[in-house]
């Protein structure tokens, strides 16, 4: 696959974010890179979605926040609708987790999701689950913007979402959910060998408790025909993985990792080097997904960064 190489017409674009957290921390000036180089290529692109896949900041504190809201401030300028979720990190006093209290509502209200085509809640107006329509070139979708560990009431919640839905191809992201050997999170099968499963962590107990990935696959992903992917972050390690799994009425749910903050083998600097990732969705059907840092001017081709699948 050509990393240069233009999309075929009626195409579009869905951009991912994985963990900004170390960017919004020390480098803020690759975060700022990275949403204005979204903006650049809108329209080369046909850029439509921003997905983040959560740990927007490392601590959970105001600068960084404000460091966030600075980068974002691009999209929405720029008229890019866009969604965001809380990490781990996003939680708790200085990103612990040690409850689910977070400054992402003190910085980013639902005027920001202005530019979606209509938007839904959990709990009125705040923005740790959301959903968003999105009507594309190649059909309508469902993006389905999901907490660190959700808790039941926001599965059952998810659950009727997509059931309201039927008609669009439904996109979930969320923080935490395939792990870097590309398995789901499994808390009662492998315990503490897949470090950092959410269920490792004190929100685990709290009201709600949290579910890890094989959980949020039985409770809610695998119940509903027209989920085509599960995007997450989260994991270190190699910071990638896909898994395609069936659900119960057959049809392939594409489950994908993408993680590229400090800490990921290799480690490019600049708290992540402000790598992002392109999701092409082409008009037969095809899903391009490409890796890029605007801040390195960088593809990255290897097969785990750049390949191709079927809806």
């Amino acid at each position: 696959m050509d990393a240069s190489a233009p999309l075929p017409p009626e195409a579009w674009t869905l951009v991912t974010l994985p963990d900004t957290q170390f960017m919004t921390l020390r480098y803020p000036e690759v975060h700022v890179a990275q949403t204005e180089w979204i903006v650049a290529n809108q329209g080369r692109y046909n850029i439509r979605f921003v997905a983040h896949e959560g740990d927007i900041v490392d601590c959970n504190t105001h600068p960084e926040w404000n460091n966030a809201r600075r980068a974002l401030d691009n999209l929405l300028h720029a008229k890019i609708p866009f969604s965001l979720l809380p990490g781990n990190h996003d939680l708790g006093r200085w990103g612990k987790s040690t409850d689910r209290g977070t400054l992402l509502n003190d910085y980013f209200t639902f005027w920001d999701y202005a530019n979606s085509e209509k938007v839904g809640y959990f709990e009125a107006r705040r923005m740790e689950n959301s959903w968003h329509r999105l009507t594309t070139p190649t059909g309508k979708f469902l993006i389905l913007a999901l907490e660190f560990g959700p808790r039941d009431p926001v599965l059952d919640w998810a659950n009727k979402v997509v059931a309201e839905n039927p008609d669009r191809e439904v996109i979930v992201v969320t923080h935490a959910y395939l792990y870097s050997d590309s398995t789901r999170y499994d808390w009662k099968q492998k315990g503490a060998t897949q470090t950092w499963n959410p269920r490792s962590y004190a929100i685990a107990k709290s009201e709600g408790g949290a579910n890890d990935a094989e959980e949020m696959w039985s409770k809610f992903v695998s119940r509903h025909a027209n989920i085509r992917f599960v995007l997450s972050g989260h994991v270190l390690h190699g910071g990638t993985g896909y898994l395609a799994s069936d659900g119960v009425h057959g049809n392939v749910v594409h489950q994908i990792l993408a993680n590229y903050q400090t800490g990921t083998v290799p480690d490019r600097g600049f708290g992540g080097a402000g790598i992002l990732r392109l999701m092409h969705f082409l008009p037969d059907r095809t899903v391009r997904v490409r890796t890029y840092s605007p801040w390195l001017e960088q593809w990255l081709t290897e097969p785990e960064h750049q390949f191709s699948l079927t809806l």
